[in-house]
């Protein structure tokens, strides 16, 4: 069935992103290839929405304005609960779509940071607004942008994961050397981005703060990570807060695809997605047209 919101006037294209990228806990973000597209309508919802009812309210109380109701549409195809930043997406492109139909172009300062309000973290936000590999930390996030030669490999389960849960495995302290491991590793990666070198991070995605906690949420998650690595990885992580199992590497990217959809396979999660995708350096932007690949309704 065609889609009555084919011929929108515009829609706000927000790239999918993945966060942490192993020992950047809630500090590294990176852009990838996979988009949704966002569009409002002035109108109430057919079904209420709760998530984008937050939105908008934030959105008319940052701007100053009375509140209006709005429908919310999305298209794309960033799954939903699996790591990839999608409601960081919907958060940015809702935003800056009632910014466009206030005759507003994109603000990103103002769109980081009043999205950031909602979702907490900054990393998945500040990424997918900038495009590119961002670090979050003091007044601003700094970015890098990302060489169209590294691929990054997705092995997506067909789970969902919950931020909250996730986050509920944490523990409340860690020892010290767990921490010094990471600030190593951390900014190891960091120096590789911005130099444009990360193959030489290798040996640097490994974490100690948050996946060995969250490895009960996505059976095999460690041995995907060790195959990743065996066929040619730079380095391999959990992508957010899961259960998407992430590698990037410059070659061999189907064969590292296949070895870590083995493992997962192999500790019981039966259908696992695999996409090879590329960094995004553009970020979020307004766009006239819905590409036909994203016409599908999620």
């Amino acid at each position: 069935m065609k889609s009555p919101h084919l011929h929108l006037p515009f829609w706000i294209r927000v790239p999918a992103t993945t966060a942490n990228l192993g020992p950047g806990f809630d500090a590294f973000g990176l852009a990838l290839n996979l988009y949704n597209y966002i569009a409002v309508e002035p109108g109430l919802p057919d079904i209420p929405d709760p998530f984008a009812s937050e939105i908008i309210d934030a959105y008319h109380k940052a701007r100053g304005l009375s509140p209006k109701p709005y429908r919310l549409v999305v298209r794309g195809g960033v799954p939903p609960a699996r790591g990839l930043g999608s409601s960081a997406t919907i958060r940015l492109g809702m935003l800056a779509a009632l910014d466009k139909l206030n005759r507003r172009n994109l603000d990103l300062p103002w769109l980081i940071q009043t999205a950031t309000a909602l979702e907490g973290p900054p990393d998945n936000i500040s990424a997918a607004a900038l495009g590119g590999f961002v670090v979050c930390g003091g007044k601003k996030p700094a970015r890098a942008k990302v060489s169209s030669r590294l691929k990054f490999v997705a092995a997506i389960p067909r789970i969902e994961t919950s931020t909250r849960t996730a986050r509920s495995l944490l523990p409340p302290s860690i020892a010290f050397q767990d921490a010094v491991s990471n600030l190593r590793n951390a900014a190891r990666v960091a120096a590789a981005f911005f130099q444009g070198k990360v193959e030489e991070a290798q040996g640097a995605f490994a974490d100690r703060l948050h996946q060995p906690y969250r490895a009960a949420l996505v059976p095999g998650l460690e041995a995907a990570l060790e195959a990743a690595q065996k066929a040619g990885a730079i380095g391999a992580f959990l992508s957010g807060a899961g259960p998407t199992v992430m590698a990037i590497c410059l070659k061999s990217e189907q064969s590292i695809g296949q070895a870590m959809a083995k493992e997962l396979h192999h500790a019981g999660l039966e259908a696992v997605d695999i996409k090879i995708l590329q960094a995004d350096n553009s970020g979020v932007e307004v766009v006239r047209y819905l590409p036909k690949s994203a016409r599908l309704a999620r």
